[in-house]
């Protein structure tokens, strides 16, 4: 009776210290994204069908202050560039000498980099948060306006370095990130962006 006892005790013990163990996991990743005021670095993105069939690669630079201010940089295939300053959103394509200007607070979709500038206040309150493994959370959405169904985060060292983001048509993006260590302190005037001569420029409403 006694050896059943400590049994069922070891068990619990064992349940409850699991449990708050993901628990303290689950809630590190909105420290963490708190506490990430400003990032930059390279990345590496990686597209894959339902099938797991890689459909594209892609490569560049990034930078996040928060909250707010983002800049994708890709230069590999191709060129090109998405500022985010305040509300404004500019996809600028270098090859074809085209940018647009889009209004962000009329844009009912979330994407998830957002994750990366967003106020992690208002983020927590819109996931629900799922331990992985070690440094490692799945964020599901609980609104309708998620343009995925989930991403898994992963950490090292203080530092967000992968997102893999499942969409609901079965595809699925890996994104590794390599932060600069050391970097200059960013300001908003480093998310600036004003075309080049020559760039054709469009609205939403010019489609």
């Amino acid at each position: 009776m006694l050896r059943t006892w400590l049994t069922a005790a070891f068990v619990a013990l064992t349940l409850a210290c699991t449990q708050a163990f993901a628990q303290n996991e689950t809630e590190e990743v909105w420290i963490l994204l708190a506490a990430q005021s400003q990032a930059s670095g390279g990345f590496l993105q990686e597209l894959f069908d339902e099938n797991d069939e890689l459909l594209e690669r892609s490569s560049g630079r990034y930078a996040v202050l928060r909250p707010g201010f983002f800049r994708w940089e890709i230069d590999s295939p191709d060129q090109q560039m998405i500022v985010v300053s305040g509300t404004t959103l500019w996809h600028y394509d270098i090859d074809l000498a085209a940018a647009t200007r889009r209004d962000t607070t009329q844009s009912n979709e979330f994407t998830p980099l957002e994750l990366l500038a967003g106020d992690s206040g208002e983020l927590r309150s819109r996931f629900q948060a799922q331990r992985l493994g070690p440094s490692r959370v799945r964020l599901i959405p609980t609104f309708t306006q998620a343009g995925f169904a989930s991403v898994d985060i992963g950490w090292e060292e203080g530092a967000i370095v992968a997102m893999d983001v499942q969409d609901r048509s079965g595809q699925m993006i890996k994104l590794a990130l390599s932060p600069d260590q050391n970097s200059a302190p960013l300001t908003a005037e480093d998310f600036d962006f004003v075309p080049p001569a020559g760039v054709d420029v469009y609205e939403p409403s010019d489609y």
